[in-house]
């Protein structure tokens, strides 16, 4: 989730991003991928059909998340009937190991699809072309592209899609149980360690002074002398037990929050 709500700080201000550059008769536009599809998307680009010239990169999407933006791709100021832009694409690679991905790309450069081409019809835009190329990609390999200064979520934005993408419950469990898992982890870890330090506490002082000192934790290092300072022991003995009770709170939260 870190990284879908990460993207909506980077895109409320791309309404006030200026244009890239033009001349008379073309404008320059930044470029913006949205994926509504959940699959996220390895690269792409887009060109012109009738001038392979006329190209510009975009970044790399995360599922149910956006781009930054990147320059630029050329338009008319005018809109007319038949502006096509071609997009390509190359999807993530499927499995989960890395046998799995292999395999996937091993099929891939077999039927020759390390990339894939969608062929968009440019719909009517204002006069002059100003603002963004956004790149919406859509379940089934589809995608629109929309020529705006407005993002999706303004009620004036003229593309089909408006909003940004929402995460699927089947995507959200998905990042959920990843966390989970590492907080369950980590409170197996917090919790041996306890065990540790009332069985053997003397071994567990060290230690974790030891790792005081990796991490040059200052606020601890400055305040007692080491292992054997008198409040170094209860402070450690609180510090385990906080850890704990903080891992159990956020894996509980985690839980109440899984659709």
């Amino acid at each position: 989730m870190r990284r879908y709500i990460r993207f909506l700080t980077g895109l409320v201000l791309l309404a006030s991003l200026p244009a890239c550059g033009s001349d008379n008769d073309t404008a320059d536009l930044n470029i913006t991928g949205v994926d509504y599809a959940g699959n996220g998307i390895g690269g792409f680009y887009v060109f012109d059909p009738n001038n392979e010239k006329n190209r510009g990169d975009g970044e790399s999407l995360t599922p149910y998340s956006a781009g930054g933006t990147r320059c630029c791709y050329q338009v008319p100021k005018e809109w007319h009937e038949g502006l096509k832009v071609d997009v390509v694409v190359r999807y993530p690679l499927e499995g989960e190991t890395g046998d799995e991905i292999s395999a996937s790309l091993a099929k891939r450069k077999a039927e020759g699809k390390l990339t894939e081409t969608i062929h968009v019809d440019v719909p009517k835009y204002e006069t002059p072309a100003k603002g963004t190329l956004w790149v919406q990609f859509l379940p089934d390999k589809k995608a629109n592209v929309v020529v705006s200064d407005l993002s999706p979520p303004h009620e004036d934005f003229p593309g089909e899609v408006k909003g940004w993408p929402v995460p699927s419950d089947t995507y959200r469990r998905k990042l959920i149980d990843q966390k989970l898992a590492l907080l369950e982890d980590r409170l197996e870890r917090d919790q041996r360690d306890l065990v540790e330090y009332n069985r053997e506490p003397e071994n567990t002082l060290r230690r974790y002074w030891h790792m005081f000192e990796e991490i040059r934790a200052a606020d601890v290092l400055n305040r007692f002398s080491g292992t054997k300072d008198p409040q170094f022991k209860p402070f450690l003995e609180r510090y385990l037990r906080r850890n704990v009770e903080s891992d159990e709170k956020e894996i509980q939260m985690l839980q109440d929050a899984r659709p």
